[in-house]
């Protein structure tokens, strides 16, 4: 609202026939917050056994909204999209704590619409990559940008892993995902997305590792790597 993106949807916000609120709070408190006014639609004098009915639906997510304007692999584009707005704003970690609004992700796929092969190639690979797919289409995003080609090849071989040396930078990523899925654990995003960037960044510099360090103290937007 504070940067003029609110859009007047049809969504009502509601009152009771004695005055009580009954759905539109969060709208009318980032109003306050944001010290605007803005049109919205009104309703008044509903009864009190309305309430029940009032958001009983599921939630419209962004995937869901990117499936009615007919994208592909919307559940992949969606989480990517979500990940490259908040690296844009420089968040690395923690990303959870905030989430671009579908507005904000709509402009921000506009602008970069190259980010849907990185999905696609994301959707295609996920399953035997082990990585998760917001990380692999983030990261071939990042990578692509510095070159296409070997982003690719680089996604490719930790997919497969035919070949590769024990000291390679890709097969050391690979075992390491692939002996945390076997114990039963998962991939943190931040952490794959930080390990899959050192991976990178040693296989580019032509370097070896037997393992990939995370910082000491663990990983902030501060000492996050940074692809190269």
């Amino acid at each position: 609202m504070g940067a003029g993106r609110w859009r007047l949807n049809g969504e009502s916000v509601k009152f009771s026939a004695d005055g009580k609120l009954l759905d539109g709070q969060q709208r009318l408190t980032a109003l306050v917050q944001a010290q605007i006014s803005t049109p919205m639609v009104v309703v008044r004098g509903l009864t009190p056994d309305v309430m029940p009915t009032v958001d009983a639906g599921a939630k419209r997510n962004y995937s869901d909204a990117l499936k009615l304007t007919g994208e592909e692999n919307t559940a992949t584009l969606a989480a990517v999209c979500r990940r490259a707005v908040m690296w844009e704003r420089g968040m690395r970690t923690n990303t959870g704590a905030i989430r671009p609004t579908p507005l904000e992700m709509d402009d921000w796929l506009a602008r970069n619409p190259e980010i849907r092969t990185s999905a696609e190639l994301a959707n295609r690979l996920a399953s035997r990559e082990r990585l998760p797919a917001s990380v692999i289409g983030l990261c071939h995003w990042l990578l692509s940008a510095i070159d296409p080609e070997a982003a690719t090849w680089f996604f490719l071989r930790v997919a497969d892993g035919d070949g590769l040396a024990a000291t390679d930078p890709i097969a050391v990523l690979r075992n390491r995902v692939t002996r945390l899925r076997l114990s039963g654990g998962r991939i943190n995003e931040t952490e794959g997305l930080a390990l899959t960037i050192r991976a990178w960044n040693a296989h580019r510099d032509g370097s070896t590792r037997t393992k990939l360090q995370m910082p000491r103290g663990g990983l902030t937007n501060e000492n996050f790597p940074a692809p190269r």
